[in-house]
């Protein structure tokens, strides 16, 4: 049997491998304590979990890319050798405690021209021979993926000019939309943009309110055994902004409100309890005594 090895998916995670374990000393000098809880290494794209209580700041990430692209440009040598395990912590070489290892370890070390040492770990796997060779490095994303654990995600090689292009296009779709000639407009029109829907979204809110005072306060409604009024609204108001609103202008009375979708709420404040009340109608609720809400389009057959 004969094995053959595709060179260029080889080298392509042979980049973002290396590339890993700078990223591993990047963030531990950030977060001193931390420890690699998984990764994952494929052609130009790495994938880095680890252990810390908070999302790195966007000041971090720039810092990040910024070493480890100078040390990619510096040409720093990465040397793999064999040792004995003892030999490989005496160097201060990471180890992972919950992975198992033999007498003999395969240890990666990186130096830089001054013949320090910049990473060095205990790892198997294949690796570039400068750091030159990983020619680009680039932060795509981060998440937590779970409690205490945060993922970076990267690329290397030519996918960093690919997600340069991709978000270049964004870029560029973007000055197109919003009228500009060039990328140094865009904070300002994006200001501009906020502020102009913030104002709108002010003024349809008020006028929506004002619109809902009116419809309950002008609009005919009927009584229904221990209810002052019950309001049909239609589907298309805020809900919740209808039911603030009756609050305040009935107070001191029973109320029931719906919609055709069967979304109601019950207003009891004198008398009655909203509970007890509901639990007669039949209908599927939740609440206190003095207010019970949900949906059930048997609300619509109670009150046609």
């Amino acid at each position: 049997m004969k094995l053959i090895v595709e060179q260029c998916q080889r080298y392509a995670k042979m980049r973002a491998h290396t590339a890993t374990h700078l990223l591993h000393t990047e963030l531990a000098k950030i977060f001193k304590t931390t420890k690699q809880a998984g990764s994952l290494v494929d052609e130009d794209y790495l994938r880095f979990d680890f252990n810390t209580d908070r999302l790195l700041t966007p000041e971090e990430i720039h810092t990040i890319e910024k070493n480890i692209n100078q040390m990619i440009y510096d040409a720093y040598n990465v040397e793999v050798k064999e040792t004995s395990y003892d030999e490989a912590i005496k160097l201060w070489a990471k180890a992972f405690f919950e992975d198992k290892y033999g007498d003999t370890v395969r240890v990666v070390r990186v130096f830089n021209h001054s013949n320090e040492i910049v990473s060095i770990e205990l790892c198997w796997w294949t690796h570039v021979v400068n750091t030159k060779d990983i020619g680009c490095f680039a932060i795509t994303g981060q998440e937590a993926v779970a409690s205490g654990i945060k993922r970076i995600t990267a690329v290397t090689g030519p996918k960093v000019a690919l997600r340069i292009h991709e978000v270049q296009d964004i870029l560029d779709t973007t000055i197109q939309k919003l009228w500009i000639k060039t990328h140094t407009q865009l904070a300002d029109k994006l200001d501009k943009v906020l502020k102009e829907y913030d104002d709108m979204k002010a003024s349809l809110e008020s006028l929506e309110t004002n619109m809902i005072k009116q419809l309950l306060e002008w609009t005919d409604f009927s009584s229904w055994k221990d209810l002052d009024k019950v309001f049909l609204v239609p589907v298309e108001l805020n809900f919740k902004n209808v039911v603030f609103q009756a609050k305040w202008i009935f107070k001191k009375q029973n109320i029931l409100i719906f919609n055709k979708e069967g979304s109601f709420v019950l207003l009891a404040d004198k008398w009655i309890s909203a509970k007890a009340f509901s639990e007669k109608l039949g209908i599927t609720w939740w609440g206190t005594e003095t207010m019970i809400q949900g949906r059930d389009e048997k609300i619509l057959g109670l009150f046609k």
